[in-house]
């Protein structure tokens, strides 16, 4: 399996995940410690939550689309190539904000949860460095 399809099928079971916790949204913002924060947010709008979830989930299968994209593996999407680097880009911010975080309060979640986002960036790096593979 190609580096940018485990990022694909990682994306799919991140929007899986996602789902999941729409079943129990206050629990899961519970265990990450931003249930006061995410309600604070939305201002008492609890279906804002709701619709915040399903906006990542559509957000993760759509990165997990522009990587078998990127392979081939489904037809071309536009603007491929500047998809793959934004997903680089961002994925190795939250790398590298959760580590930071890690050093000062180390939760063996939030590392997990930064570890993440760090493989995640290794699998599409190729996506970013092979031009000639994916324009």
């Amino acid at each position: 399996m190609k580096r940018l399809q485990l990022g694909a099928v990682l994306h799919f079971l991140i929007a899986i995940g996602h789902v999941g916790c729409l079943f129990a949204l206050d629990e899961a913002f519970e265990a990450y410690g931003i249930r006061e924060i995410m309600h604070q947010m939305v201002a008492g709008h609890v279906w804002m939550l709701y619709a915040l979830t399903i906006g990542l989930v559509l957000a993760f299968c759509l990165a997990g689309l522009y990587a078998l994209s990127a392979t081939g593996d489904i037809r071309r999407l536009p603007l491929t190539r500047t998809a793959i680097i934004t997903i680089v880009m961002l994925y190795s911010l939250r790398a590298l904000a959760g580590g930071i975080s890690c050093i000062y309060d180390f939760k063996w979640l939030q590392f997990i949860s930064s570890l993440v986002p760090a493989i995640i960036a290794w699998c599409y790096w190729p996506g970013v460095k092979a031009r000639t593979t994916i324009c």
